[in-house]
């Protein structure tokens, strides 16, 4: 009897830790952000926190372990753990592309989860993302090209002013 006490006592201080999902250890979650009955899109916010403030190589082995993960579970939450690897704030347009295809089935409207939601929010970011990035590529382009014209007046007047001073040479010989 004591020892059916202690596993039941086992199986709820782990309920209480992982809110009694099955989704890994989640080992992102700091012991005061969990919390028991933490559905699964508060835990992918959790972890995409988490994978804000990791370092460039501390991201990569997070991105491996997820890829692996991933491969093995195409679960909606490790679908959305995998693009928030993918995607940090500073991620590439190739990054950022990958992360959407990772999402696209969650979001081809024949999905029934709870976290299409989320996936729909974070794809939403990604394409914000993309575009900022675009606009200043665009205001990039212009500035350039407005340089150009610039210099291009110059090296005219300097082409101006060498073609008088020949002139004046050649009027004076």
């Amino acid at each position: 009897m004591k020892k059916w006490l202690w596993v039941l006592l086992f199986a709820l201080s782990a309920c209480a830790t992982t809110g009694g999902r099955s989704n890994g250890d989640r080992y992102w979650l700091r012991a005061d952000d969990s919390y028991v009955g933490m559905d699964d899109a508060v835990s992918l916010l959790h972890y995409a926190s988490y994978v804000r403030s990791l370092s460039a190589g501390e991201r990569e082995k997070e991105l491996e372990r997820q890829r692996i993960a991933y491969a093995k579970d195409k679960s909606d939450f490790r679908r959305l753990q995998y693009a928030f690897c993918l995607a940090p704030p500073d991620a590439t347009a190739s990054e950022r592309k990958q992360a959407q295809q990772v999402l696209d089935p969650m979001l081809d409207g024949k999905h029934d989860s709870g976290l299409m939601a989320l996936a729909s929010m974070f794809n939403a970011q990604l394409v914000a993302q993309a575009q900022a990035q675009q606009q200043g590529v665009q205001q990039g382009i212009q500035q350039g090209q407005k340089r150009i014209d610039e210099l291009e007046k110059k090296l005219d007047a300097v082409k101006d002013i060498e073609r008088s001073l020949m002139r004046r040479e050649k009027g004076k010989l």
